[in-house]
């Protein structure tokens, strides 16, 4: 293997906004879960969907909470927000989303089997219908639920893109939310992990060409967390590049240095402070071949 980077576990601005859900979804059935019983019992007219999300939630029912997925009854609204950027639910579909992308992003070692689980229950298609919604609850919810439903789960990755999600979250990578850009690019990565057929699908739908963008915008950012963002979007351009076989890929690096992307990795290497982002650039900038780095 030519990288020395350990980029299957390296995710660090999706664990940014992972932290989000975590400090809500505390455990199964404190204080989070009060919180969410709480609006589902506040509907405009008290509804049978209501009752069965408090039922699934007193009992973790996660059938149910699938079921409870297409459902349009309306809640009242949160008094804090649940997460740092996603729309809080409107619906009890939309908080049934919300619920299972807690329970995605909090697994305990008791629950080691829970992604599966959820999985099992018949979650990925409707999340995935979701991103087909005029509701941006609805569409953000499955954003982040998938996010953490298909990273450390090959099983989970391969379904979602059985069942048509690639270009369905590729179609929302243009929005101006930059950790919503990452939880999808999460899910992509974690998708073309999978294999050599995935990466050159993420390819052909303008895949490579997102990619080095959200490397450019990174160089133009100064948040106080644009290391995060310029690593995690240098490790998904090196992931790419090696593909599943773990060799560098000639076909994927010639099309990183058609997108321009050695100037935007130059520019990293150049002006980043961090070292974890320099050596990951530098890395990134030898598997593209380049000669023009500068020491």
């Amino acid at each position: 293997m030519l990288f020395q980077f350990d980029m299957r576990t390296e995710n660090p601005f999706a664990d940014r906004f992972a932290e989000g859900w975590q400090q809500k979804g505390k455990s199964r059935n404190g204080e989070e879960n009060a919180k969410t019983s709480e609006k589902a019992h506040q509907t405009s007219a008290r509804s049978d969907d209501a009752e069965k999300f408090d039922k699934a939630l007193e009992i973790n029912d996660l059938r149910m909470f699938v079921s409870l997925l297409t459902s349009q009854a309306l809640i009242e609204p949160f008094d804090e927000p649940m997460h740092p950027w996603a729309e809080d639910p409107k619906t009890i579909g939309a908080l049934a989303g919300t619920q299972l992308a807690i329970l995605a992003s909090t697994v305990k070692a008791e629950d080691s089997n829970i992604k599966d689980e959820i999985r099992e229950a018949g979650a990925i298609g409707p999340l995935i219908d979701f991103l087909e919604s005029d509701q941006q609850d609805r569409v953000q919810s499955a954003v982040v639920a998938l996010s953490f439903l298909t990273t450390d789960c090959s099983d989970n990755a391969q379904a979602v893109h059985a069942l048509g999600g690639l270009p369905l979250l590729m179609q929302h990578v243009e929005t101006d939310l930059t950790p919503m850009r990452a939880a999808i690019l999460t899910t992509c990565r974690n998708m073309y992990a999978e294999s050599d057929e995935l990466c050159m699908n993420f390819i052909k739908l303008g895949g490579v060409e997102v990619l080095v963008r959200e490397l450019a915008l990174s160089t133009r950012d100064v948040a106080k967390d644009v290391a995060d963002m310029q690593l995690e979007a240098i490790l998904n351009i090196l992931d790419l590049i090696e593909g599943v076989d773990g060799k560098p890929n000639e076909k994927y690096a010639s099309k990183f240095v058609e997108a321009g992307a050695i100037d935007h990795l130059e520019t990293v290497y150049r002006l980043s402070e961090d070292e974890e982002v320099k050596q990951s650039a530098d890395t990134a900038l030898q598997a593209l071949g380049s000669s023009r780095l500068v020491e």
